[in-house]
């Protein structure tokens, strides 16, 4: 999964994703270099090589 297919994705979820999505965009994704989960503002953050940079949710699919 390439950069702009995440941020296509992201935006149709309004920046709100399921655990099972985040686990297919890291996996899937061979341009991402660094991930930063944020505890205080329950935020996730991917750079990618290609300068990318995106800022979402993740929530459990049963609570969504």
């Amino acid at each position: 999964m390439y950069s702009s297919e995440i941020l296509r994705l992201l935006q149709i979820r309004k920046y709100l994703i399921d655990s099972e999505t985040y686990f297919k965009i890291c996996k899937e994704s061979p341009q991402i270099n660094r991930i930063l989960y944020e505890p205080s503002s329950d935020y996730f953050s991917i750079w990618t090589d290609d300068n990318f940079y995106f800022h979402f949710k993740v929530k459990r699919k049963d609570l969504m």
